[in-house]
């Protein structure tokens, strides 16, 4: 037997020694319930868990307002649901972590010693929420709380470097979706600190060097700077070499390097970054057997590098192993889970690239249905709606081009105009969805000689043009 379940044991026999009505039940309630959460930690035994909550439930119920252990019991609860729903993703589940861990603050007013782990929390489940919903206000009142979390956790306290990783994470992921710059170059200047705290031998070393290079990866795609990918390529590889064949972190880094020696690829045009991509991202998926939780990510990243290869060099069997590794991964998402509809994108766009090669337009068709579904699945305020709206707007024109059907086009254009509203001023895609909107108003200029379609497509143009400077790398 081991030292945990010899604790098991005896918190049982706690328990069974103060009934309901002694003053320590609640006491043993929680005792127990917090030994069998390390277990489920230990083994993943999902009844151990099923029953910490259970317990913790009863002893909250013995906790009432005004009780002094109260915000204990509920940031416990809270926590327990946050664990299930990382294993099963019931959205229930989140719902009631946030709901439990907002109780939980508001018991621990300024000053008090555990207000910056409950704004921790709170943030920490208001970021998983986003993350499944894309709820934007999520993530900044994510980001408010994590900044005030950070203001408690001076330099020097052991959780400071927590802190700083977490806003940084939060604001890269804003920075993803409105494309504001200032987010991503605060996350870098965070990511640095992290990294500084994390020198070489530190637990975190690895991974503060993968966060670092991300979010230097992100702004190189911004602004085009080769030397910000050139140090994520750098330090990608520290991260590698710190994690040889076998160990448990191998696959990111793999991952992270792959992506990197890609995005190198498409800016200095070199085969051999682009073919060690490849090679990476086959190790990583070796890594991610059937029944992994990562495999459907790695069979995206090999597709998409596939792609790239298959853009460059034309060989059929790379485009038709992509389509196929995204199917895969397709499969492997639920209907309700969070990165179903980039998967559809995946999908579509693939097909739509091999109905390009060989003008078959039932790939064309399936693509268009593709990102459909997509669009459904992201409805007014999801995070990625303006890409799944020009995905589907530039498939319609594609098929307006083979078939000729107007209606295709105008519902292209009316797509395109959604895609741009949705990327104001100051968003890192606004020149793009001038351009695209741009170009089906041509299309529809030529067919028909619409005056005011050519202006606007003028204008459009020339707004595009003055967000992309001297030296713009796009």
């Amino acid at each position: 037997m081991s030292d945990l379940d010899g604790a098991i044991d005896l918190n049982r026999a706690a328990l069974a020694l103060r009934p309901p009505g002694n003053s320590d039940h609640s006491m043993s309630l929680n005792n127990l319930a917090i030994s069998l959460w390390h277990r489920f930690k230990q083994r993943g035994v999902r009844s151990d868990l099923d029953e910490a909550i259970d317990l913790l439930r009863a002893a909250l119920a013995l906790r009432p307002p005004g009780h002094s252990d109260r915000s204990v019991s509920l940031n416990n609860l809270a926590v327990s649901f946050g664990y299930r729903f990382k294993q099963r993703g019931v959205l229930s589940d989140l719902d009631e972590a946030i709901d439990l861990h907002r109780a939980a603050l508001s018991l621990c007013p300024p000053g008090h010693p555990d207000r910056s782990m409950c704004l921790n929390n709170l943030a920490i489940s208001l970021w998983e929420g986003f993350k499944q919903r894309g709820v934007l206000s999520d993530l900044d009142e994510a980001i408010d709380l994590h900044r005030a979390a950070l203001a408690l956790r001076p330099p020097g306290r052991s959780d400071h470097s927590a802190s700083l990783n977490n806003l940084a994470i939060s604001l890269q992921d804003r920075f993803k979706q409105r494309g504001v710059l200032s987010d991503l170059d605060e996350a870098i200047d965070l990511n640095r600190a992290v990294l500084a705290l994390h020198p070489p031998g530190h637990s975190d070393h690895t991974m503060s060097l993968n966060n670092l290079a991300s979010s230097l990866q992100d702004r190189f795609k911004q602004r085009g700077v080769l030397s910000d990918l050139d140090e994520a390529i750098d330090l990608n590889q520290a991260a590698l070499a710190l994690c040889p064949p076998g160990h448990s972190d191998q696959s990111m880094p793999l991952n992270n390097l792959a992506i990197s020696l890609q995005d190198r690829f498409k800016q200095r045009g070199v085969l051999s970054d682009l073919d060690e991509a490849i090679d990476l991202h086959r190790a990583a998926l070796a890594l991610h057997p059937p029944g992994h939780s990562g495999r459907s990510a790695s069979l995206n990243n090999l597709a998409n590098s596939l792609m790239d290869r298959f853009k460059e060099r034309g060989v059929r069997s790379d485009l038709d192993e992509a389509i196929d590794l995204h199917r895969v991964a397709l499969s492997l998402y639920p209907p309700g889970h969070s990165d179903q509809s980039k998967s559809l994108n995946n999908l579509a766009i693939s097909l739509q690239d091999r109905f390009k090669q060989q003008g078959v337009l039932s790939d064309l068709d399936e693509a268009i249905d593709l990102n459909r579904v997509a669009l459904s699945l992201c409805p007014p305020g999801h995070s990625g709606r303006s890409t799944s709206l020009n995905n589907l707007a530039l498939s319609l024109q594609d098929r307006f081009k083979q078939r000729g059907v107007l209606c295709d086009l105008d519902e292209a254009i009316d797509l395109h105009r959604a895609a741009l509203s949705l990327r104001p001023p100051g968003h890192s895609n606004q020149s793009m969805s001038l351009n695209n909107l741009g170009n089906s108003l041509i299309d529809r200029f030529e067919q028909q000689d619409v005056l005011s379609d050519l202006d606007e497509a003028i204008d459009l143009y020339r707004a595009a043009l003055s967000l992309c400077p001297p030296g713009h790398s796009h």
